[in-house]
């Protein structure tokens, strides 16, 4: 069975665990440099096993080494946003974390499929696979599929259907300026906004390109976790069967769509060896100019934070 190790074991490790564990994907190994919190964890979730059926191995241990021979790594440890906080303030707490992180990644797991859901997703996804100097397509972040699965559900609960029955694709970066592909967001084939109205569609896209800022307000002490921990575990499932499920997320881009040297959200076939290939769309007009300023946008936040390193 593949092996997967989770590196953090707060609230977003522990249930990405979980959901792997439910799905039984795959063996799971949570580190926690915080003594005994992971193996606590650890055993925590083997004990419901038994009521939620599964046997899949969990393990915790606060010894990094133990990721030695990983298959796929997810990095899960950094510090939460608080509330009004914009993504790329936290960069400068994660950046040292993620990067020491990767340091032992390479030294320890250089051939595994990484998966960074430490925010800002972006940013910290191009400088994990720049730490790590392997190929762009083995590093991946959740991006626009955890937004993915806010639509789904907001549409699904305005029309009182089943979310399994809703598609939906989002693009560009892990930010209020993603792009919802309106054309995507289906049910059962048949275009929301046909069910829905265009305005009332328009009004839930709105409601999911806020929803992490809304549950932040709400929970105060805690950000959004649950939908993340969902959307890495779908990732774990396509890498660990090879599945090739076009999905969207986080990758360093070479070209693609117009970008060279960023990592940004975009459809993606994901298999065992990480991104197997980037789908590039035909994008209707509006749909490109509000990738591209979005892009224009990422960039520069990515040139102040090299040039305030320099």
């Amino acid at each position: 069975m593949k092996r997967i190790s989770i590196i953090g074991s707060g609230n977003v490790g522990t249930n990405t665990a979980f959901f792997i564990a439910e799905t039984r994907t795959a063996d799971v190994l949570l580190v926690d440099i915080k003594d005994g919190i992971a193996a606590g964890k650890a055993l925590d979730l083997m004990e419901a096993g038994p009521v939620r059926g599964y046997a899949t191995s969990i393990r915790g241990t606060g010894k990094i080494d133990a990721i030695a021979g990983s298959d796929v790594v997810i990095i899960a440890a950094g510090v939460i946003r608080k509330p009004g906080q914009q993504r790329e303030d936290v960069y400068r707490d994660n950046a040292p974390i993620v990067s020491a992180i990767a340091r032992d990644i390479r030294r320890l797991a250089p051939s595994a499929v990484v998966i960074n859901v430490v925010e800002p997703i972006d940013l910290l996804t191009l400088l994990i696979q720049e730490t790590l100097g392997t190929d762009r397509l083995k590093v991946m972040g959740i991006g626009g599929l955890l937004t993915s699965t806010r639509i789904r559900f907001l549409v699904s609960k305005a029309l009182g259907v089943s979310p399994r029955e809703v598609t939906g694709l989002i693009i560009g970066p892990h930010h209020s300026s993603m792009v919802f592909l309106k054309d995507t967001i289906r049910v059962s084939g048949i275009p929301a906004e046909a069910l829905l109205g265009e305005a009332r569609l328009c009004e839930l896209v709105e409601e999911a390109r806020n929803a992490g800022d809304a549950i932040l307000q709400l929970a105060r002490r805690s950000t959004a976790f649950y939908a993340s921990c969902a959307a890495t575990a779908a990732l774990v499932e396509a890498i660990v069967g090879n599945t090739k499920a076009l999905l969207p997320v986080s990758v360093r881009c070479d070209g693609e769509y117009g970008i060279k040297g960023l990592a940004i959200g975009v459809p993606a076939y994901v298999g065992e060896g990480g991104v197997a290939g980037i789908v590039e769309l035909k994008l209707s007009t509006a749909d490109r100019e509000a990738f591209d300023k979005a892009a224009a946008a990422l960039r520069t936040a990515h040139d102040n934070i090299v040039a305030g390193a320099a």
